[in-house]
């Protein structure tokens, strides 16, 4: 059985976006179980991040509002936590270090790529 028919995918970039921001989601949950559910901004990004991923697999149109929300909050979230790694290290960065900074930086990538791609092409959505 292909995977598109067994999901009724009907716009395939969307569809690849809908999973970024249901992996995204998850991974920040996956953050706020590791460090405490102290981190409030966090359980912030990653719910937004899974009602974004059911909103886009759905193809409804207020799933663009949270795209853009989400783009101005994770950019934030992103350059601060740059900033604090980055600041935080006097000497060369370790392999966990390099590892998480490369991380933070594909994640604000990836959310710069679908907020574009989803606007360009947000008449697909109802």
């Amino acid at each position: 059985m292909k995977l598109p028919s067994m999901f009724e995918i009907r716009h395939k970039g969307l569809f690849f976006f809908t999973l970024f921001y249901l992996v995204a989601g998850i991974l920040n949950l996956a953050v706020l179980g590791i460090y405490g559910l102290d981190l409030l901004h966090v359980a912030l990004i990653a719910v937004l991040s899974l009602i974004t991923s059911f909103g886009l697999y759905g193809l409804q149109r207020w799933s663009l509002w949270l795209v853009i929300g989400l783009f101005f909050i994770t950019t934030t979230y992103g350059a601060f936590m740059l900033n604090a790694i980055l600041t935080d290290y006097t000497s060369p960065p370790g392999i966990s270090t390099s590892i998480a900074i490369l991380a933070i930086i594909f994640y604000l990538i990836f959310t710069w790529i679908a907020t574009i791609y989803i606007a360009s092409n947000r008449k697909d959505l109802r």
